[in-house]
């Protein structure tokens, strides 16, 4: 009976120690999520979307407000539409302007604050789509699932502009 007891009193001792937490420091999870009161929803492969838009030379640039020769295209998945919510879809785009240019989206580089360079947005009309403002047009819900394409050129913002490579981070409402 003395036997039970201290393996009773022993295991009850060992039992903080047992269930203490083990902590891996080997990765990080993000979780990202919303709740909308929208037409549609944006699909997963959608949200995180990266767009390569190539490389080219500074001189391929005439000046303050010329574009690089080649658009980008690039497309947005809707799911879960319904025209019972909202009859029209439109998308707004989110993110830092430079100055010079609020008409594009700041192209900032590896410990550039300005390279001299913006990234301008169009709609499937070749329409651009200033950044940080409603949508201008929106496209009617016929569907659960829609798609919008739309594409991205460089645009110079300044006489100089500094050789880097860029990262642009648009938001989505």
């Amino acid at each position: 009976m003395i036997r039970k007891g201290a393996a009773l009193v022993g295991l009850i001792l060992m039992s903080p120690v047992i269930a203490q937490p083990v902590i891996v420091e080997s990765g990080h999870v993000h979780l990202r999520g919303q709740l909308v009161n929208g037409g549609c929803a944006v699909a997963t492969e959608s949200q995180d979307l990266r767009v390569l838009m190539g490389q080219y030379r500074t001189n391929t640039f005439t000046g303050p407000g010329s574009f690089a020769p080649v658009s980008v295209p690039f497309s947005l998945r809707l799911i879960s539409c319904s025209a019972e919510v909202w009859r029209h879809v439109g998308i707004a785009f989110a993110g830092v302007t430079p100055a010079e240019d609020p008409h594009v989206f700041l192209a900032s580089g590896e410990g550039i604050g300005n390279a001299g360079i913006g990234l301008a947005l169009f709609d499937d009309q070749q329409r651009q789509i200033i950044p940080n403002t409603l949508p201008l047009h929106y496209a009617p819900i016929l569907t659960q699932e829609m798609t919008l394409h739309f594409t991205a050129r460089y645009r110079a913002i300044s006489e100089n502009m500094t050789p880097d490579e860029f990262i642009q981070k648009c938001g989505l409402r």
